[in-house]
């Protein structure tokens, strides 16, 4: 996602050192005078904005002169970037046809804690990111050469709604609408179960993650659970919670840290959320 920014890259003077001592005593006196003040003042004299940014009120009109189209209180921006369209049209292109596919599984939790709100949160959470007409306003859809897995738990995990073309979720929405909030939070269980999915997915084609959206405190199990399942995977698999209400920040902090992934909170948006999921695979 480009953001508004600047790059200014410094071409260095180099010595290269053959032992003879008067050649880098000169080379030494040079760099101390370029570098110095009065160094300094000689080059902006001939034009040169030698301060970060060429943002400054002090400089000669007589060589920085106005009238010429030059304005010293203005940022230096080196960088002239495309338009709005090509950028847009290159994001797209990179989202939907170079990039690697992935491999998600998403465990949904579905306990009594969730009824309700929470439960319709979710609800539109997962309406939202797996529509690719609303997720691609944000280049966030998933595509056809995509994998996705979807496991409710509430006190256990029962089943696994699966779809290997990442375009095509109708049928795992459906399923989601229509399942129930009620019972514990087999939290632990569920990310182990999703884990030992994408142990078995070929890494040399597909990225693989694991999104867990959660509000409670896993009960059942623990995170000895899921470090076994992780230690059989025997690869690097990233999980990614995003919490809602009360969730257990440090039970999710520990499964981010054994897998290197990270929480997020539902407050702070769940489009930022979830874009920064989807900018890591």
């Amino acid at each position: 996602y480009p953001v508004d920014g600047v790059s200014i890259s410094d071409s260095p003077i180099a010595y290269i050192d053959q032992k003879i001592e008067a050649k880098r005593e000169n080379y030494d006196k040079l760099v101390s005078f370029l570098l110095g003040k009065n160094g300094q003042k000689i080059l902006a004299n001939y034009g040169r904005r030698t301060w970060y940014g060429g943002i400054t009120t002090n400089a000669s009109k007589t060589v920085f002169n106005p009238d010429w189209g030059i304005d010293t209180t203005k940022y230096i921006s080196p960088i002239k970037y495309p338009s709005t369209t090509v950028i847009r049209k290159a994001l797209l292109l990179y989202q939907t046809q170079l990039r690697k596919p992935i491999h998600v599984v998403f465990c949904l939790d579905f306990s009594g804690s969730m009824y309700g709100d929470r439960e319709r949160e979710l609800k539109e959470a997962m309406e939202f990111i797996l529509t690719e007409e609303k997720a691609s306003q944000y280049l966030i859809q998933f595509t056809s050469e995509d994998k996705i897995d979807v496991i409710p738990f509430a006190s256990s995990y029962n089943t696994v709604w699966s779809t290997n073309n990442g375009s095509d979720t109708r049928e795992l929405l459906l399923k989601i609408k229509d399942q129930d909030s009620i019972g514990g939070t087999a939290l632990f269980p569920a990310a182990a179960k999703a884990i030992r999915i994408l142990s078995r997915e070929d890494s040399s084609k597909y990225n693989t993650s694991v999104i867990l959206l959660t509000d409670g405190e896993g009960n059942v199990g623990n995170i000895n659970t899921l470090s076994v399942a992780y230690a059989e995977a025997k690869r690097d698999i990233p999980i990614y919670s995003i919490r809602f209400g009360s969730a257990n920040i440090s039970q999710l902090k520990e499964m981010a840290t054994l897998s290197n992934g990270k929480v997020f909170d539902s407050k702070d948006g769940l489009v930022e959320a979830f874009k920064e999921v989807r900018g890591y695979n």
